[in-house]
């Protein structure tokens, strides 16, 4: 359900979500070496620069200052898809269209390792889980695996259980990494480890990867109508798993 949104205006939301991740970045970033940002095309790779990281760590900012909906808190913790990387207003991102009081912490090109992105400071997803609980939540939405995909799979496992260890005390559901057709072969190998130490904590999965949706040009990010259709279909998702009245997608 589309919840009205509200602009948060106290310093206190974008500092708790977003400003120790974007000082960490600010300090961490180097211009002499270079990577890939996850989500290229081979061929055609974004070096890992200071004004990249400062780009990306300002994106992050000005989507944890958007709070959107009432009821149950709800915390995603999430990548570029989260942080509505590409759209002109990054609140349109898909976790918009969660059942309750939404923040989110989202950052371009990180995941459950730290991988290419370490250069930009201390932003994978367990290091960013201390900061974004400041306020509390009922609810954590993990929504990571598709810049995992071009790491090593024994490191995102690594971080995957220390995501999760340090989420024990509260209700957690992980999204599966949705399909990207140019890694979907890897993606399918961080979902299947995803889905077994998710069982293993007792934490709810949730597949996504069977979705097809409205991409920008770079064919790994969602459109506006996208993020749309993701954030309704992953609510509704959500919604069933607690229910227990239907089966697991996939």
């Amino acid at each position: 359900m589309r919840r009205q949104v509200r602009r948060a205006t106290r310093a206190t939301i974008v500092s708790a979500l977003a400003g120790a991740v974007l000082v960490a970045t600010l300090a961490g970033c180097s211009r002499e070496e270079d990577g890939a940002l996850p989500g290229q095309v081979p061929g055609h790779e974004t070096q890992v620069t200071q004004d990249l990281c400062t780009r990306l760590a300002a994106e992050s900012v000005a989507r944890a200052a958007v709070v959107t909906g009432a009821g149950e808190r709800i915390v995603v913790i999430g990548d570029s898809w989260a942080s509505g990387f590409g759209l002109d207003d990054p609140g349109q991102s898909w976790p918009r269209y969660l059942d309750g009081e939404v923040r989110v912490s989202g950052f371009g090109g990180t995941g459950y390792s730290r991988g290419l992105m370490e250069r930009c400071g201390p932003i994978s997803f367990p290091e960013r889980v201390p900061d974004v609980l400041t306020q509390g939540a009922d609810l954590v939405v993990l929504e990571g695996g598709i810049n995992d995909s071009k790491s090593d799979l024994d490191e995102v496992e690594k971080g995957f259980r220390a995501t999760l260890d340090k989420l024990k005390d509260y209700e957690v559901i992980v999204l599966s990494a949705p399909k990207v057709n140019s890694r979907a072969k890897a993606i399918r190998v961080v979902n299947k480890m995803m889905r077994r130490v998710a069982a293993e904590y007792g934490v709810t999965y949730i597949n996504v990867f069977d979705l097809e949706l409205p991409m920008l040009e770079d064919n790994t990010h969602l459109t506006v109508a996208g993020h749309m259709q993701f954030g309704e279909i992953v609510a509704r998702r959500i919604a069933e798993s607690r229910s227990e009245t239907v089966p697991a997608h996939g």
